[in-house]
């Protein structure tokens, strides 16, 4: 057994040495690096709507597995408990680099899927809805930042707008497996995606930017012409990207561990992308989005009094996810960053016709079992999902430079979890409260207020580098031009990965 596995190793090192030497062009290697977070993020999408599959059949008795509904809560819950874990993934990120801890957490994400298919107890079923849990919220933050820093920007809006994408495509391949199949056999099947992307990783080049981070400009000069060729753009900005890396090493020798973190935090550098990605995913949250995807159903059956009308509209509402993520792939094609999480827009005049509806029904001037509001909710859902949630998960990645996306990433993980919690968990008691034309009503004024504040303020990130997208903090405009002669530091030009 050792003597096959010795001799699988050497074969795949070397492949690996060959797809090294191979003369492909920069756009099919960089295709060739984000195949697997796409995969991954299959994968990552069916472990979110795995739990369905898990209760609807837990339910029917047609598996030996016995369990009650306090089990079945914890099972459906556990993917966001131990997303919490995840919040120390960007800092081993930036200890690790991009290149392992995307092998690390698809790792995670592949034995999750394994213990679920040789579960024969509930025990063993929550311990893989917790591995599904940390190894999707780990793996959603490896993939943006994967994609983020070693894309073109020409290619880099789009990519991550399909991470999301592939994940709807997650959700509907569970949801469909689990109608023929059992919950096991599904389990099995999924891994198939995450198993492909944990082989290609171990082929990719490490993060270029990291890599300059780390100060090991050598290795970040070989893995970018690797990535991105040397023709004079390439060059310019893998000029511009080490200038500014070794013009700006700071030494923290003489400070205590959160004497350096106190300093990174003043700098200006995190504290205003830090302040874009609370009002960016403060703007999505509380829009309540969520909430009302989560209480469809129980929401549409409040609004129509008619339970076949609520069915229907949940099975539209989760069509909406996919064709909404495919439009977003389209206009992040053809219109700036900023100009397609304006959909939001249409989500906000949706949530007030949704709100007035509901009043006109409370006070009589609408029929109770009217259609106004299924038509008014259904597209919200569509525009929600046209550009406003991929543009909200993926513009705080690029918004935030590389040296700080270990604290960067903490934040963003801590920030999705509570803002989750906050939005989800008190929502019904709100309508129970205020009803559910002021809950509507309030979403809606809090959504437009962060959009305004959002249009005024965070930059536009498409086709920037993520250099340029550094020195607009520092120096508060785009429009200077950053040469490398700006610090007293001459990086060679490299022609496929020799340096001259």
């Amino acid at each position: 057994m050792e003597k096959k596995v010795r001799i699988l190793v050497i074969v795949f090192l070397r492949k690996k040495k060959v797809l090294n030497k191979m003369n492909f062009s920069p756009f099919v290697k960089q295709m060739f690096v984000a195949t697997a977070p796409q995969l991954a993020a299959v994968s990552m999408g069916g472990s979110l709507g795995y739990p369905c599959v898990l209760i609807q059949q837990f339910q029917s008795n047609e598996t030996s597995i016995k369990t009650d509904l306090s089990t079945l809560t914890w099972i459906a819950s556990m993917h966001g408990v131990a997303g919490i874990g995840a919040t120390l993934m960007p800092t081993l990120m930036q200890w690790k680099g991009r290149k392992y801890t995307f092998i690390g957490s698809t790792l995670l994400l592949i034995i999750g899927w394994l213990l679920a298919f040789v579960a024969q107890s509930t025990l063993t079923v929550l311990l893989s809805a917790i591995l599904h849990g940390l190894s999707s919220n780990c793996i959603t933050i490896v993939n943006l930042m994967a994609v983020s820093e070693m894309l073109a920007p020409r290619y880099r809006s789009a990519s991550m707008v399909l991470l999301n994408i592939n994940q709807t495509i997650g959700q509907f391949m569970v949801a469909a497996l689990g109608s023929i199949f059992n919950w096991q056999i599904v389990a099995l099947i999924m891994c198939g995606p995450a198993t492909v992307a944990l082989l290609i990783a171990f082929l990719w080049p490490e993060s270029p930017s990291w890599l300059a981070c780390k100060e090991k400009f050598e290795d970040s000069e070989k893995a970018f012409v690797w990535l991105r060729g040397n023709d004079i753009d390439a060059n310019r900005e893998l000029k511009a990207m080490l200038a500014a890396k070794k013009g700006s090493r700071i030494k923290f020798s003489k400070k205590t561990k959160l004497q350096e973190i106190w300093s990174e935090m003043k700098r200006r550098d995190f504290y205003l992308p830090s302040l874009f990605m609370f009002l960016l995913l403060l703007n999505f949250y509380i829009s309540g989005a969520l909430p009302l995807f989560i209480y469809s159903k129980d929401i549409l059956q409040m609004a129509t009094r008619t339970s076949e009308i609520a069915v229907f509209g949940y099975l539209a509402t989760v069509s909406t996810l996919f064709t909404g993520s495919l439009i977003s792939l389209i206009l992040i094609r053809y219109f700036k960053t900023k100009t397609v999480l304006s959909s939001c827009v249409g989500s906000i005049l949706s949530l007030f016709s949704c709100s007035l509806v509901s009043y006109l029904q409370s006070i009589g001037v609408v029929r109770p079992d009217s259609y106004l509001f299924l038509y008014a909710y259904l597209a919200y859902m569509v525009f929600c999902n046209s550009g406003f949630n991929p543009i909200t998960f993926a513009l705080p990645i690029d918004l935030m430079p590389v040296k700080h996306r270990g604290m960067g990433g903490a934040l963003f993980n801590i920030l999705t979890c509570l803002l989750y919690v906050i939005t989800v968990k008190p929502f019904l008691y709100i309508v129970e409260s205020i009803s559910l034309a002021g809950t509507l009503l309030l979403f809606g004024v809090f959504c437009l207020f962060c959009t305004i504040l959002i249009w005024i303020y965070v930059p536009e990130t498409k086709n920037r580098t993520l250099q340029e997208i550094e020195d607009y903090y520092n120096y508060g405009s785009f429009d200077r031009f950053r040469h490398s002669d700006d610090v007293e530091v001459k990086t060679p030009i490299v022609k496929n990965g020799v340096v001259d």
